[in-house]
């Protein structure tokens, strides 16, 4: 098991279904390729950290708008979201990126929320349960929070290796 997946295993903010829809739709938004995608990072791990705390109010948006996903991949295509293909999933997602829902009319607040909600857990600080293993810091050469540079890195590409924040090594003090 991942360190940000032990963060989230008691943490229940969506039913089962709905955590397969937003992984799908995550999927689409940052895909895996050669190199691991929203899910593997650990972006559903920090939506579900984050709608369980600071972005609770978010909570009744995520709901609404994975009901109203599945309801529509339903109209359109007769299955639900995680069944159709690719193509498909980003014909309903490029529907609700531009408002063009009108069984929902909060389709596209809701795409854009989702959608910086899987970036930020991409390339956030890991302890807020996202970018697993500085998996997205990693993707992007990020360093991360390192405590100075030397000369030699000054206005040059970094090739050092990402350091996270560790608010344990503080708290000692």
């Amino acid at each position: 098991m991942k360190l940000n997946e032990e963060i989230t295993r008691n943490i229940k903010t969506l039913t089962p279904a709905a955590l397969e829809t937003l992984k799908a739709i995550a999927d689409r938004i940052f895909p895996r390729t050669d190199t691991p995608g929203a899910v593997e990072i650990g972006a559903i791990n920090y939506i579900e950290i984050a709608l369980a705390g600071d972005y609770a109010a978010l909570m009744p948006l995520y709901r609404e708008g994975l009901r109203a996903i599945e309801r529509y991949a339903h109209k359109r295509f007769g299955a639900r979201f995680v069944a159709l293909t690719g193509e498909q999933q980003d014909e309903i997602l490029g529907e609700f990126e531009a408002g063009n829902v009108a069984s929902y009319k909060n389709a596209g607040e809701f795409f854009e929320t989702v959608r910086y909600h899987v970036l930020e857990g991409i390339f956030c600080e890991p302890q807020y349960g996202g970018n697993d293993g500085m998996l997205g810091w990693r993707l992007v050469n990020f360093p991360g929070q390192q405590f100075g540079y030397d000369d030699p890195y000054i206005d040059k590409r970094v090739n050092l290796e990402p350091v996270a924040v560790d608010y344990r090594k503080s708290e000692g003090k």
